[in-house]
């Protein structure tokens, strides 16, 4: 976490969001971008359920994650969930009779990749150069 002590990709996706006038905190959204050379990236929520990554579509026509970063929203906070990705999800916390379960090794592989990831969307320019796609 950075200052505001607020995840990496959660500062720069709330930039994006903010550009297309969309409010982060909202019930739901839905925004793709679009940019030469990169899959389209996706942000979206709905209820407490915030989704962010990239997607491509499968031989079969199916849409595959690569990579999609999921996320619980609790005021004004995200809190990691999952990562989904081919060949399989990695779940890092889950809700059980009203408490966070959490997998401590999980969580800090999910801190650092969600790093890596919000580094790539501000290196690629997403914030600057990406395309909504409506």
């Amino acid at each position: 976490m950075i200052k505001n002590n607020r995840l990496e990709i959660q500062n720069i996706v709330e930039k994006i969001l903010r550009k297309y006038s969309i409010d982060p905190t909202g019930e739901s959204y839905y925004l793709k971008l679009s940019m030469p050379n990169y899959d389209d990236l996706v942000i979206e929520k709905e209820g407490e359920q915030v989704l962010v990554g990239h997607y491509y579509h499968h031989s079969s026509g199916d849409l595959i994650s690569d990579p999609v970063l999921a996320f619980t929203y609790n005021h004004g906070y995200w809190y990691p969930v999952r990562i989904e990705q081919v060949p399989g999800d990695t779940i890092c916390s889950f809700v059980k009779n009203g408490k966070r379960m959490i997998y401590p090794d999980r969580i800090k592989e999910f801190r650092s990749f969600q790093r890596m990831f919000a580094r790539n969307i501000m290196e690629q320019g997403w914030l600057e150069n990406g395309v909504r796609i409506i």
